[in-house]
């Protein structure tokens, strides 16, 4: 006679699922002594029984899952592939776009340098042609106050200032 525990180590299963087994199928203990049920060999034979078609089952089911499992990567791994080759193609375009920016900058750095060298060729010239000096303050470069209740220069004959009346 053998314990619910040992059944279970015997079986290599878990305590309780023996002990489900027993509860659900009605199997009655050969002797119950303090507390600790023990079953007999019709029962551990029944038990025995129950549990190593459930482990072929298991692990016939485990084949058909493995073979599911394996479709299902193979389909991932086809879809993968196709997401793989749409995301290059996209990087190609993308790679392709960012040359031709890279050309239009260039372009546009060379426009600007050309300007800047006319407009220095522009500047030089008024320079040389007695133009006046582009730094020198203007009478119209004062500022409206100053222009209201500031003082004129007089002529340069005269070193007088005249103020506003």
């Amino acid at each position: 006679m053998k314990t619910i525990k040992q059944i279970a180590d015997a079986l290599e299963v878990d305590k309780q699922r023996v002990y489900r087994y027993i509860k659900k199928n009605h199997i009655n203990e050969a002797h119950h002594k303090n507390g600790v049920m023990y079953y007999d060999d019709k029962a551990q034979t029944l038990i025995q029984n129950y549990f190593s078609e459930d482990k072929i089952e298991a692990s016939t089911s485990g084949k058909s899952i493995a073979s599911a499992s394996y479709d299902v990567l193979l389909k991932q791994s086809e879809l993968f592939a196709k997401e793989l080759d749409i995301k290059n193609e996209q990087i190609r375009e993308l790679n392709l776009r960012l040359s031709e920016m890279a050309v239009a900058l260039v372009a546009a750095q060379q426009s600007a340098h050309a300007a800047q060298a006319l407009h220095a060729g522009t500047m030089q010239k008024q320079l040389t042609d007695g133009a006046t000096d582009p730094s020198e303050p203007t009478a119209s470069s004062r500022g409206f106050f100053g222009k209201m209740f500031g003082r004129k220069k007089s002529p340069p004959e005269s070193k007088e200032w005249t103020a506003y009346p």
